[in-house]
């Protein structure tokens, strides 16, 4: 099968080389004309940018390509996932694009398109869309009196602040004066996160905050690239720290001690805290099995769903889940927003903190760590297939000990009744397979790993 040009998060590459305005204006005008067949509804979309080299010069490319296909553009200029997402869904849009490299190198950016209920487009969209990008037929023609206008959309801030605020109960938490540090990467973050969090009642200090194009540390909040943060939190007595993303749709949490919670353990605290009895949380397949014993303890139904924004947004989509997230640090609470959004997560936990009187460490403290181990083992492309077959069959007899529950929806996953897993599952952008484990102890994610890669290795 040829490789899809949308991956998990758009199109992705090398800004002004294998991103470039010649694309944007074609995927602009591509995307309108699939809207314009299968979605248009006022005939109006919107386009938005983050902070990185060439975003802006994409982002009016691709508002070009819309124009040319008839729509009326709101171009947002720099802005957030959050306000993003939120204002395309509550302005009632067609769709539209965003150009941002997340929390990838700044050299590199990508070209993502949303629904018009805010969320990233499935790949039952963007595979037609795709089509229309690689057909040689040209598309079609529109005269000049409907072409459509581009319009600069000043105030897309007060929308997200004031629906996220409906959304949390902020009397709540302006009540308890949080003291909270906010690092946005140098990102779009930058132009909303002090007002976010004034808005919640919180002294609110910043770092990382002048939007660049090459942030003051490395995008991907992880625990090993926060540690500015961490200092700052411990040193300056803040109750909280967020660390986001240069689009903020990610975001890691730093207790009062200068201790990271780690991502799955934050997904745990929201999780006690959403699902009820009955209802669905769905994960990607390389989730931690602490969300299986969440799940479990709170009666909910827990569903996995292939790795990346995509089917994990069509997953929740079609089982209706009330709670879904990513390791990434990316929260879903669909019951408001069908995006994650950092900022709205950070004030979640707010929120969660001033109704138990509770602290980040407190709240962490309520759940066992999990230890993940990944290895990669180098297979050829064209050996993948084959090799993954082997590994299901032989699993047949092995490796049975305290087996719950097989889950093949993206790769072969298998579940243990101690809550550890093992995973095998190809990766769509290297000659690898990727031998993933998690447990409640790291001598068992340990073992599991080391017996997943030696099963591999027999098969090749």
């Amino acid at each position: 099968m040829t490789r899809r040009l949308f991956g998990t998060a758009g199109i992705r590459g090398v800004t002004n080389v294998g991103i470039t305005p010649e694309l944007a204006l074609r995927l602009g005008r591509a995307y309108g004309d699939w809207l314009h067949a299968n979605a248009r509804r006022h005939g109006s979309v919107a386009v938005g940018h983050d902070t990185r080299w060439g975003a802006e010069m994409l982002a009016r490319a691709a508002a070009s390509g819309f124009a040319s296909a008839g729509f009326h553009v709101q171009f947002y200029g720099c802005v957030s996932t959050g306000v993003f997402s939120l204002n395309v869904a509550r302005t009632e849009q067609d769709g539209g694009l965003l150009v941002t490299g997340s929390h990838m190198p700044p050299d590199r950016i990508g070209l993502l398109l949303v629904q018009g209920d805010g969320s990233i487009a499935p790949f039952s969209v963007t595979d037609p869309v795709e089509a229309l990008l690689a057909s040689e037929e040209p598309l079609r023609e529109v005269p000049p009196p409907k072409i459509g206008r581009l319009e600069e959309a000043f105030h897309p801030y007060e929308l997200y602040i004031s629906e996220c605020m409906k959304a949390l109960d902020a009397p709540l938490c302006r009540s308890k004066q949080f003291k909270v540090l906010a690092d946005p990467a140098n990102g779009t973050a930058s132009y909303v996160a002090k007002e976010f969090f004034l808005w919640l009642g919180c002294d609110t200090l910043l770092l990382n905050y002048d939007p660049a194009p090459v942030p003051g540390r490395p995008s991907e909040p992880r625990a090993a690239t926060v540690t500015e943060a961490i200092d700052f939190v411990r040193r300056e007595g803040c109750a909280l720290g967020a660390c986001f993303d240069v689009d903020a749709d990610r975001v890691l949490f730093i207790d009062a001690d200068g201790l990271p919670v780690s991502e799955d353990t934050a997904g745990a605290v929201f999780a006690k805290r959403v699902l009820k009895a009955g209802d669905v949380c769905v994960v990607p397949i390389n989730s931690s099995g602490l969300i299986e014993q969440v799940c479990r303890q709170v009666g909910a139904r827990l569903e996995y769903c292939a790795v990346g924004q995509p089917e994990e947004v069509q997953a929740i989509k079609d089982l209706g889940a009330a709670f879904s997230y990513e390791e990434s640090g990316k929260y879903y609470f669909p019951r408001q927003f069908l995006w994650p959004d950092g900022l709205y997560s950070a004030g979640r936990f707010l929120e969660v903190m001033a109704r138990e009187g509770k602290t980040a460490a407190e709240l962490a403290a309520e759940f066992p760590r999990y230890h993940q181990v990944k290895r990669n083992v180098p297979v050829e492309d064209g050996d993948k297939s084959k090799a993954m077959q082997s590994v299901a069959q032989r699993l047949a007899s092995r490796l049975t000990e305290g087996r719950v529950r097989d889950v093949t929806v993206d790769g072969f996953k298998r579940v243990y009744e101690d809550h550890s897993w093992l995973l095998f599952r190809k990766s769509g952008t290297e000659p690898l397979i990727r031998v993933y484990s998690d447990a409640p102890t790291l001598e068992r994610a340990e073992e599991l790993a080391a017996r997943g890669e030696t099963l591999l290795k027999e098969c090749l």
